[in-house]
């Protein structure tokens, strides 16, 4: 071609050294580029600052009330020694378990794949009028999901005369499923919204083929359904257990942590030692571990789901 460059040969043996300590963008960074990360830093740092101002106040004595409301100073680990040695706080990691895990990530995870399975199969009016009833539950405020349940299953409740509990009522015989099954109802829709969305993804000539081969609807889902919505069921389990942390409206009104309390989950035992009991030092202490444990729960669910990335290549 005559608009053809010819490169010089190069001799056996010889080439480009390059240096392999060296950093290959070196070249493109450009100091003037500084300044355009100036709204990201100003927009971390007002996400970490109260998070750092919080750590701090879990290691002083500031109270709501009182001397100390004025007069407070850093007391190192008072709180968590005090923390380690209630024997509140152990039942309330308890129970924020049970909450957190097996209402949210597990039941509403459980439950929204269920709906939306179901939903699949149902005639088109059918499947339209229970999106928008599910849907709807996960729209409504957490207030109004508390109030809604607290009616319903308090004496005198609907769901307590059915069970033959109208004298003392389902929520103050076995409050912890109360709460658990009205978390769960107020996030199994958005879950459903999330299966659905997967479940389109699912090839359909495989499953009419296994269907034709005579394989059961249990082995259909087992081995075509769920490998393709294991990364959903994942993504569900970690938006569920988080969202159940910001239930503490569900639990707080319809029983302000107990009976004795059987529900006094971190949450809500962090809120009352900072705002009934007036211990802001302690109740921010309690606000630490919870922002442990939060994100301790999504480092796990972010190792579980490089694990399956990397099953997912070496099965290609």
């Amino acid at each position: 071609m005559a608009n053809s460059i010819e490169l010089p040969p190069v001799a056996p043996g010889k080439g480009v050294k390059v240096n392999k300590n060296a950093r290959l963008d070196r070249v493109r960074f450009q100091w003037l580029s500084v300044p355009l990360l100036l709204p990201a830093g100003i927009l971390l740092a007002a996400f970490l600052a109260p998070i750092g101002y919080s750590a701090y106040i879990g290691f002083t004595n500031l109270s709501l009330i009182g001397p100390n409301s004025v007069n407070w100073h850093f007391t190192g680990m008072h709180n968590v020694q005090a923390m380690w040695r209630d024997d509140l706080f152990g039942k309330s990691v308890y129970l924020t378990i049970i909450f957190v895990i097996f209402s949210g990530a597990v039941a509403s995870t459980a439950v929204g794949l269920l709906i939306a399975m179901l939903m699949q199969r149902a005639i088109p009016s059918l499947r339209s009028l229970i999106g928008t009833i599910v849907v709807l539950a996960t729209t409504l405020p957490p207030t109004t999901v508390a109030v809604i349940w607290w009616t319903v299953t308090s004496h005198g409740g609907i769901f307590s005369e059915m069970l033959g509990m109208g004298d003392t009522g389902v929520l103050y015989t076995v409050p912890m499923l109360v709460v658990s099954c009205a978390n769960c109802w107020s996030l199994c829709g958005l879950a459903m919204l999330l299966f659905a969305a997967a479940l389109k993804n699912v090839p359909e000539d495989i499953v009419e083929a296994a269907k034709l081969e005579g394989a059961s609807s249990a082995r259909i889902f087992r081995r075509v359904v769920f490998p393709v919505l294991r990364p959903t069921v994942l993504t569900s389990a970690l938006l569920m257990t988080l969202l159940s942390f910001g239930n503490f409206t569900i639990i707080y009104i319809m029983t302000g942590g107990g009976p004795q309390d059987a529900t006094n989950i971190l949450p809500v035992y962090s809120y009352m030692e900072g705002f009934t009991f007036h211990r802001l030092g302690y109740g921010a202490m309690l606000g630490n571990v919870i922002v442990l444990i939060t994100a301790a729960i999504g480092i796990i669910f972010g190792a579980i789901s490089r694990l399956e990335s990397r099953a997912e290549r070496r099965a290609i």
